[in-house]
């Protein structure tokens, strides 16, 4: 990767940015089993702007977005019947990440 840390910063900044957005939209649907797993934050970006973002790389993401309070692991296992499979490890937005998100889609605005 001949990246300079700045682009990779950008690029990290705008990965973490869609991933609390995935999540916030996540909640908004009102699923019967809070949150998403890594496998599907990374199916959901890589059908949308990210092709070609690994699944290690959203987990480093969502590893930020836990270690600064805007997302949060859930553990518990249960069946989710719109899934139809068991959950187990997953995440959800936090008030902080959702703050977050709409602050920075102020600033360059996104806010619709």
């Amino acid at each position: 990767m001949d990246e300079r840390p700045a682009e990779r910063a950008a690029e990290l900044r705008e990965e973490i940015l869609e991933i609390l957005r995935q999540l916030n939209k996540a909640e908004m649907e009102e699923a019967t089993l809070e949150g998403l797993e890594i496998a599907e934050l990374h199916h959901k970006l890589a059908h949308g702007g990210y092709p070609n973002l690994t699944t290690p790389q959203v987990e480093t993401a969502v590893g930020v977005l836990v270690g600064n309070g805007y997302a949060k692991q859930l553990t518990d296992i249960e069946y989710a019947w719109d899934r139809g499979r068991v959950i187990g490890e997953r995440y959800t937005i936090t008030t902080q990440g959702k703050a977050y998100l709409l602050e920075s889609l102020r600033r360059t605005n996104r806010v619709e």
